[in-house]
């Protein structure tokens, strides 16, 4: 089993191509089992829920504050006064399209898949991210959540350097490596470290966005040369260096200072409480330690998750000021002793980081019929919606009951990151690998939404009399 305590190093070597990166794999943690809360199987099933209603209000009223602080900014460009409802529009554009590309891209934020897909473009250029590179990049910070030579998104590297925080803070040094992505991609080019999280099969749609984000960037600096203006830049380019202050104090704390290589959330990653408007803003990531167990509960669940599982949880954070009295003590002692980190303490109620996280699965030794057919259990225990887990000859199947009543089957393990299926989310005919939030349809096993690439292998399944019945051979 993997060390769930950070073992201590002198040397810190993050690079996804470099010895760490092969002593994760050695070690078992690259795509290794994480600790997860116990959550009664009803209760998840109401959190996973999804509904459009919530972030297209929320969608809408923040296009609505883009829109009108930016037609201010516009209306008092010349004035003194366009600092103001530009300072507003830079952090609404920079720092809150963090969130929206962030839940957008679970395919969590609406019941709707094309406005996932929509917003998740948009938000992923405001905040300056390919939105190919980080789809993938951030199913592997999912996957290896702060395991050394793997995530390639840990935000504080050891020995921490001070002035690269400070940097952050305007969005340096990020904002000239994403260019030099975006050109090196433009010119249809990959770097070692992403030939290792981005399959080949995507590497045009990498370079198709990369050329339209250089056309736009090029017609807006054409635009203000032109105009002899920056004003165009600043709708489109500035503001990550102006509005990006926000979204770098929402998401440095978020792991900063806690424990690299364990397989816990709840030792490298925080939960903080957050008033109503930060709330909105960040779209509840507040309650990140929740989300990163749980990534498929959309975000304006979180909170109900929360009061189920906080009582086996460190204790959450008061506001970005009670994270950051922790957070800043321990960069700057990471600037001099790159082996330390915050312990955190679990409650005498959690249960410990080894517990295995198990999935109530029948199980049958049986011998098939001469067509091939085995029995699986009683339809009756096959509730609507609800995936069932079935062990027969060392095999994992996962039966389907959709709220109609349709039976389907398919292997147990996603393609991409070999997660139970069965702990998933049943859609109508989609199931949603709990992981990484890839979807297939239950019905041919195709891939319905990335990561995952290879198609679910499917087998025929039956009712006959009272009794589900699988055809394994």
């Amino acid at each position: 089993m993997a060390a769930n305590v950070a073992a201590p190093r002198t040397h810190q070597d993050y690079s996804l191509i470099g010895p760490r990166a092969m002593q994760a794999v050695q070690q078992g943690l690259a795509d290794a089992k994480w600790y997860a809360s116990p959550v009664p199987r009803e209760k998840m099933r109401e959190l996973l829920e999804r509904r459009d209603g919530p972030a297209v209000r929320d969608t809408l009223l923040w296009f609505a504050l883009l829109i009108g602080f930016g037609a201010a900014g516009l209306a008092l460009w010349g004035t003194g006064w366009a600092i103001i409802p530009f300072a507003i529009y830079g952090v609404l554009y920079a720092s809150v399209s963090d969130s929206r590309w962030h839940e957008t891209g679970h395919g969590t934020a609406f019941k709707t898949d094309w406005l996932n897909n929509a917003v998740y473009e948009i938000a992923s250029f405001m905040v300056i991210r390919e939105s190919i590179v980080w789809r993938w990049s951030h199913a592997r910070h999912h996957s290896d959540t702060i395991i050394v030579g793997r995530d390639r998104e840990i935000g504080a590297l050891r020995p921490v350097s001070l002035i690269e925080i400070v940097l952050k803070i305007i969005n340096v040094p990020h904002i000239f490596k994403y260019y030099q992505s975006v050109l090196r991609h433009a010119l249809g080019q990959m770097t070692p470290d992403e030939l290792t999280f981005i399959p080949e099969s995507e590497y045009n749609g990498v370079y198709l966005r990369a050329r339209i984000y250089v056309l736009i960037y090029a017609s807006v600096l054409v635009l203000a040369i032109a105009t002899r203006s920056i004003l165009p830049l600043m709708f489109i380019g500035l503001p990550s260096l102006y509005g990006d202050w926000l979204q770098f104090i929402y998401g440095l704390q978020q792991h900063a200072g806690l424990a690299e290589d364990v397989l816990d959330h709840r030792l490298n990653t925080r939960t903080v409480y957050l008033n109503f408007i930060n709330r909105y803003l960040y779209w509840n990531m507040g309650y990140h330690t929740e989300h990163h167990m749980f990534p498929m509960v959309p975000y304006y669940n979180l909170g109900k998750l929360h009061e189920l599982i906080k009582a086996d949880c460190p204790p959450a954070y008061n506001g970005l000021i009670g994270a950051y009295r922790e957070v800043i003590p321990a960069l700057i002692r990471q600037s001099k002793d790159p082996n330390y980190f915050v312990q955190r303490v679990l409650p005498p109620s959690a249960q410990p980081s080894d517990t295995p996280r198990t999935t109530e699965a029948i199980t049958s030794q049986a011998r098939p019929d001469a067509e091939g057919w085995l029995e699986v259990c009683d339809l009756d225990n096959l509730l609507p919606g609800e995936p069932v887990r079935f062990e027969h000859a060392a095999n994992t199947y996962a039966i389907y009951r959709t709220s109609i009543g349709q039976l389907f089957a398919s292997d147990g393990r996603c393609t991409h990151g070999n997660g139970q299926l069965t702990d998933g989310f049943l859609q109508g005919t989609c199931i949603e690998c709990p992981k990484h939030n890839g979807r297939f349809d239950v019905r041919d096993g195709s891939v319905r939404r990335p990561p995952p690439r290879v198609a679910l292998k499917t087998y025929p399944v039956r009712q006959k009399s009272s009794k589900v019945q699988l055809k394994v051979a």
